[in-house]
């Protein structure tokens, strides 16, 4: 395979995703299942995607390779909850242990690129149901920028780091990004705005 400057990497769980295929579709880019992955695929990117159900135990034999890739000004968004320190500084994922719809209301605490476009009240519920986007928060690093609140403590359930390495992180503490919108319209807004920030496209 070429060498990709955005790379995708999803779990082998379930079937490929339309952020997938979207990636597949980027000059410059790959989308990969986790059990291809290898070293060289992190030397080359510059721009990575990772999918909820990523194997985080297996993930951590590239550790090295991640801050690697932070230090080189390299972006990750990152879906889920965060139960391995991957790189120096991230915390396990925590719970919002509250009750009733108010634990699930979600807050906008700043502007970021990311939802540009996107009314993030439209987020909340899925087909009705709410609890999609997140029920709760990877705790954030000293530094980090709380974009999306949740629960009525706010936690950051979305937050934007800029790594000590160099790179930065976005946080997603939920199901895929992409798969909350309740419409494929505000779906592929959202890939392509993830697509965008990674690439670092918003600063063409």
């Amino acid at each position: 395979m070429a060498k990709a400057s955005l790379l995708f990497i999803q779990s082998n769980y379930g079937k490929p995703s339309k952020m997938f295929n979207e990636v597949a579709k980027q000059d410059n880019s790959a989308s990969i299942l986790q059990t291809e992955l290898n070293i060289e695929h992190l030397r080359s990117a510059t721009g990575l995607i990772t999918s909820m159900h990523l194997d985080q135990i297996g993930m951590m034999e590239f550790s090295k390779e991640l801050e690697e890739f932070l230090k080189r000004g390299g972006r990750w968004f990152f879906n889920g909850h965060l139960m391995r320190p991957l790189v120096f500084g991230l915390k396990n994922y925590e719970y919002i242990n509250e009750e009733g719809k108010e634990s699930l209301q979600l807050t906008q605490l700043a502007n970021h690129p990311i939802f540009d476009g996107i009314n993030r009240d439209s987020l909340a519920e899925r087909k009705g149901v709410a609890g999609f986007y997140g029920r709760g928060h990877n705790p954030m690093p000293k530094g980090a920028i709380a974009i999306t609140g949740v629960g009525r403590k706010q936690a950051a359930v979305d937050w934007v780091w800029e790594t000590p390495y160099g790179g930065e992180i976005f946080s997603h503490a939920g199901n895929d990004l992409q798969g909350t919108a309740s419409d494929k319209k505000t779906s592929l807004r959202l890939i392509n705005n993830i697509i965008s920030w990674t690439m670092r496209e918003e600063n063409l």
